[in-house]
């Protein structure tokens, strides 16, 4: 089957964006209009795209049944979902396996999926403006692609950013291999800290860049496109040179914020069994660390520790690409590997000394039935304190709160009678015990700007017995620091805010 793939326009400018006049452009969603959007539809069972959100900044638009409602965190984007984010907006989602595509500000996005010859599906991302950053697991049993009106970019497994700029189309990337076909049925595979350029006629040229599939040259190559004359295309010799320019820089900062980072990883397991990992490591206080897709701030006491989930039957081999960031420059930092398979079944076939095993662990369990001899930890991600920095012009804070249960198995779960999340003392989440199916668990949040939310996990036996885990997110912004209402301006660095919003009483308990 041949597959027509075009890549949308990608790194798309303000200027482009007000020259054009798009009237497909997002308008910003009122914040009471927003909170009281219809329920969402219940996912079709059938779907072949299930990808879901993450995380949510600002104003970000979904289109079904030729409507436009907000996007929040904990809905499911799926085929024929057409999606598009304000300025100074963003979405992450994740599918089924774990893949990340993040699409940022002032993009537009149509999200197809099909099956091909009742087998292998085919997932295709058409990027009408803007671009898509993306951190795709190895596929096995589907295939991924961008498209753009110059150019086809298909992908296995690999991160990076793919998009257009002024009629250019920019594939770049930070791992992996990707094959971009032209018009012209040119294909040409770009490999690791490699850039290719398609211009308008489909010619293409490649660059070698240290800064390939960055953030910093998404916005770099923005950045060169505003300073052309708005009148004119995009210059290929001009954006060539301005890129390697820019690069250059880049590295010199890259290298020094390498020779200054940290970063002492905690192994995980070879194999595992159900369809969560938690990952640690002592990292430099401040650092940014980012892993499918979501970002995290290493807090002052250098513990970097998150569980990220996946599909129940998403089997295979899952890679955290690790990426350390300093706020201006990023590099790839680490790689933890694991092997997601099934639970193994023990029958005749098997020896004799598994048959004992298997024997001896179910006569513990069931000595433990009463639950006292069950070594039960509740663990939340990344830390027990987590303070976050709104960027403006948001009002409130989506994540999800994060946690797992160690030190048992999922045989064990049956001894549990609940688990409650509290958030400020109060229930706020409740698993009975036909929910409790996992070892790890989300719960969509949403903080107001400059409110301290406290927050408790409480795992209940049968017995009767507790265990418990906090978590505390403090969300500050004090908008008095960021002249305009702009994110990218401050006159003090976010430390100093916060400490004056504490000082000032203008961060409370909710």
């Amino acid at each position: 089957m041949k597959t027509r793939v075009r890549i949308g326009c990608f790194l798309l400018v303000a200027l482009a964006l007000t020259a054009c006049k798009d009237e497909s452009a997002p308008k910003p969603v009122p914040k009471d209009v927003a909170a009281n959007a219809p329920v969402e539809e219940a996912v079709p069972e059938n779907a072949l795209l299930k990808a879901k959100v993450r995380s949510v900044i600002g104003t970000v638009e979904r289109e079904k049944s030729d409507s436009w409602t907000q996007l929040r965190v904990g809905k499911t984007v799926v085929e024929n979902d057409h999606v598009r984010t304000a300025l100074e907006s963003e979405l992450i989602v994740n599918m089924t396996d774990g893949s990340a595509l993040r699409v940022p500000e002032s993009s537009n996005v149509t999200f197809q999926a099909e099956l091909q010859n009742n087998e292998k599906k085919l997932i295709f991302l058409d990027i009408h403006s803007g671009k898509v950053h993306f951190d795709i697991q190895k596929q096995e049993q589907a295939e991924i692609y961008f498209k753009t009106g110059t150019a086809t970019v298909a992908i296995r497994g690999t991160a990076g950013f793919v998009g257009e700029v002024q009629g250019k189309t920019v594939a770049s990337l930070k791992e992996g291999r990707v094959e971009v076909t032209t018009p012209k049925g040119k294909a040409t595979s770009i490999v690791k800290n490699q850039t290719i350029l398609v211009d308008d006629q489909g010619d293409s040229k490649v660059l070698k860049l240290e800064s390939s599939g960055t953030e910093a040259l998404a916005v770099a190559i923005d950045s060169i496109a505003k300073a052309e004359d708005g009148g004119a295309a995009l210059n290929t010799e001009i954006l060539e040179k301005s890129m390697n320019t820019f690069d250059k820089s880049y590295g010199e900062r890259q290298r020094n914020f390498e020779k200054n980072l940290q970063f002492k990883a905690t192994a995980i397991a070879d194999s595992v069994f159900v369809p969560s990992a938690m990952l640690q490591a002592r990292v430099t206080p401040g650092t940014i660390v980012t892993v499918w897709g979501e970002r995290d701030t290493v807090p002052e006491n250098g513990i970097y520790q998150k569980t990220l989930t996946w599909g129940d039957s998403a089997y295979g081999t899952k890679r955290f690409l690790v990426g350390c960031s300093d706020g201006d420059v990023e590099l790839p930092c680490f790689m933890w590997v694991t092997e997601y398979a099934p639970m193994p079944a023990l029958g005749p076939e098997a020896s004799a000394e598994a048959q004992d095993t298997t024997a001896a662990k179910s006569t513990a369990a069931n000595a433990a039935a009463d639950g006292k001899d069950l070594n039960l930890k509740v663990s939340v991600a990344g830390g027990r304190n987590e303070r976050v920095h709104l960027d403006l012009p948001a009002t409130e804070f989506s994540t999800n709160l994060k946690f797992n249960l160690a030190g048992i198995t999922a045989g064990d779960l049956g001894q549990l009678k609940s688990l409650v999340v509290l958030r400020n003392g109060k229930p706020f989440k409740t698993f009975d015990a036909n929910d409790l199916t996992s070892l790890a668990y989300e719960v969509p949040l949403t903080i107001e700007r400059n409110k301290i939310a406290d927050f408790e996990v409480v795992a209940t036996l049968k017995n009767g017995k507790n265990f418990r885990a906090k978590k505390t997110y403090e969300v500050y912004c004090m908008v008095a620091n960021h002249p305009g209402g702009k994110a990218r301006n401050s006159i003090v660095p976010p430390d100093q805010e916060y400490e004056r919003l504490k000082q000032s009483g203008g961060i409370t308990h909710e």
